[in-house]
């Protein structure tokens, strides 16, 4: 299910395990005045998600204060076996059961979403010997920037399974730019709540009514008490 309509809207407060700490504060993480940006990968053991993890590591630096999460398919008992007690230098939640997933229609694809960068990454992998199923349905990865509160400035749902950002300079300008855009919303929302009110023009009576429909966003609540139990 897509749901690119939640542009605009908020992820509702929840808590999330990392590999070395349970129980986080979402809304922490989230908070401050650097916006958070995270992106879906799929299992922590996914070539994709080990190839990628790797670059934002290796450029860590050209994040310049953004803050980055990283959303895994792992629960956090496997990670930390896998890291062997090493720490990643950004926020790694993990959602073993897809909950966050599931809540932002993160989708999957066949071998026609496979990009060339893709292909390259699972050659390199099956040289390697590092097992994972080829032909299952693989999760396509999805790039939020999320302001306070869980506002969701930005989304971006992948055409294919390398659609996301690059390395850390990448998160860096995409942040810069969406960044910007809000400010310049901001104050041209501001400037015509300043603006005298311009008198409505009388309505004919014989045009036509127009309905509005509803916020396609909907009644979430059903979403928000499963991530609000989110690990529990």
């Amino acid at each position: 299910m897509r749901t690119d309509h939640l542009a605009g809207t908020s992820i509702p407060r929840f808590t999330y395990d990392t590999p070395s700490s349970p129980g986080n504060d979402f809304f922490d993480l989230c908070g401050g005045e650097k916006p958070l940006v995270m992106i879906f990968l799929p299992a922590f053991d996914h070539p994709i998600t080990r190839a990628y993890i790797t670059r934002y590591v290796q450029s860590l630096k050209d994040l310049k204060g953004i803050k980055l999460a990283c959303v895994v398919r792992s629960s956090p008992q496997h990670v930390a076996q896998t890291l062997e007690g090493r720490d990643l230098p950004f926020t790694l939640i993990c959602d073993r059961p897809g909950v966050l997933y599931n809540f932002m229609g993160v989708e999957t694809a066949g071998l026609l979403n496979w990009s060339f960068e893709a292909q390259r990454i699972l050659r390199s992998a099956q040289a390697k010997n590092q097992p994972y199923d080829r032909k299952a349905p693989q999760l396509l990865p999805l790039t939020l920037v999320v302001g306070p509160e869980g506002a969701i400035l930005f989304t971006h749902y992948g055409r294919n399974l390398t659609d996301m950002p690059g390395d850390c300079g990448a998160i860096y300008t995409l942040c810069d730019e969406v960044c910007e855009l809000t400010r310049r919303a901001q104050a041209q929302a501001a400037e015509e709540d300043s603006a005298p009110a311009k008198p409505k023009p009388k309505a004919s009576p014989h045009s036509d009514e127009t309905l509005t429909l509803p916020d396609l966003a909907g009644d979430l609540s059903e979403e928000e008490d499963a991530i609000g139990k989110l690990f529990d």
